[in-house]
């Protein structure tokens, strides 16, 4: 074995039989890749393939979960999960599905293993969904609006085969006149993407006033077949208003498969904001998603891995102890006032086992970026470091492009 360093990229060259093997240990990269695209739904996802297929090809060949759905994938009972779910989603978003097709073509990789990844849990648990799943997690989100700002601050957390596997969409939609035909409609969003994933999932912001990040939950009892997170928060990305989100969050006639909840800040043509958060969760007895909206006017929002206001039958694992950890060290700070009180809180190491801004070595999942969004400056600051001590690595504008052509 041979280690060389080069400027903090370990690279660990093996001897195999004689044959050279080269692992790359890239670290904390402080990069953020960004592509602004416009077109169709499939020639979009094809850009997007295109242009990010050595990180997407390099994300599912490492990402363990993906050979455990592919596992579940080949099981009768896995195979039905996945056929009946894009069956529905071909019925229910068509658009979305020809999208995933064209990041599968641009990337030259396999379809279903994307689609796999938009299913996650549905398709990963199908096997033993009776059995309580050791969940991990996750994302913790704070925000406050008062007279002088309106700030959303979100530590993006996921396994750590994510880590420096994400890029950013700057996306201008325009359906194809089959597409429209069958629903879809004229999109403008930027949102963070984990390597090979739909946009939404994560934290971002549309032109028609939303700004948003996402907390995933798990409830126990899922619904195979029904409409996956990750297509739902596509579709949010379509939203007029609140209201409009609403409706696409209960996903009336089949209802979502499994759990998340959304922080909303909504700006008006006026500049008037307002700040939500939403909890979603699959209804067992009915075709549509149980939703439950809070919305904040004085209070500080906080929200991170576990249900605060559904009744609902969570899994049993570290995605709860971590989220009551996290909560824990974020309710030790005092209410947040201004954009700086955000970074300190999404800063915080003090947690023994969990911790806010998670950067643990050993630690099974890890903040990969942190995003505050300052909504009066129309800033998305994203950090792959504390927010606290370093600078953003990218600074993007929060464009509300149709908000200003109403007035």
């Amino acid at each position: 074995m041979k280690l060389l360093n080069y400027g903090g990229v370990v690279a660990i060259f093996l001897s195999l039989f004689g044959t050279a093997v080269c692992e790359i240990q890239l670290g904390r990269r402080h990069a953020v890749p960004v592509i602004y695209v416009r077109g169709s739904h499939y020639e979009v996802g094809f850009d997007v393939g295109r242009t990010f297929s050595s990180i997407i090809k390099s994300f599912i060949s490492n990402y363990a979960n993906l050979r455990d759905f592919e596992r579940e994938y080949k099981t009768d009972t896995g195979r039905n999960a996945y056929d009946k779910t894009l069956a529905n989603m071909e019925k229910r978003f068509p658009y979305y599905v020809k999208e995933i097709r064209g990041v599968a073509d641009g990337a030259n990789v396999p379809f279903y293993q994307l689609f796999l990844l938009q299913m996650d849990d549905l398709i990963g648990t199908i096997n033993d969904n009776h059995v309580p799943r050791n969940d991990t997690g996750g994302c913790s989100s704070v925000a406050f609006k008062n007279p002088q700002h309106t700030i959303l601050g979100h530590t993006e957390d996921a396994f750590t085969e994510t880590l420096n596997h994400f890029y950013i969409m700057s996306a201008h939609i325009i359906p194809t006149p089959e597409d429209r035909e069958h629903g879809a409609v004229e999109e403008r969003f930027s949102s963070l993407c984990y390597a090979g994933h739909m946009p939404g999932y994560t934290m971002g912001y549309n032109e028609n006033g939303m700004v948003f990040s996402i907390n995933t939950l798990s409830p126990l009892l899922l619904k195979p077949g029904n409409t996956p997170r990750t297509f739902i928060t596509r579709k949010l990305l379509s939203a007029k208003s609140f209201p409009d989100a609403e409706r696409i969050l209960r996903d009336e006639g089949l209802g979502i498969g499994n759990g998340f909840s959304v922080n909303m800040i909504w700006t008006d043509t006026w500049g008037d904001t307002k700040l939500y958060n939403v909890e979603v969760a699959p209804d067992l007895k009915g075709d549509r998603s149980l939703v439950h909206v809070q919305k904040y006017d004085q209070d500080t929002l906080v929200h991170c891995n576990i249900y605060n206001r559904i009744n609902v039958i969570e899994v049993i694992g570290e995605i709860v102890g971590s989220s009551k950890s996290r909560l824990k060290a974020i309710h030790a700070h005092a209410a947040p006032k201004t954009r700086g009180d955000i970074a300190e809180i999404l800063s915080d190491v003090t947690g023994k086992d969990f911790q806010v801004f998670s950067m643990q070595k050993d630690a099974i999942i890890k903040t990969i970026a942190a995003g505050i969004f300052d909504v009066e400056k129309r800033t998305w600051s994203i950090y792959i470091d504390k927010p606290s001590i370093s600078e953003p690595v990218a600074v993007l504008p929060i464009r509300f492009s149709e908000l200003e052509s109403n007035k």
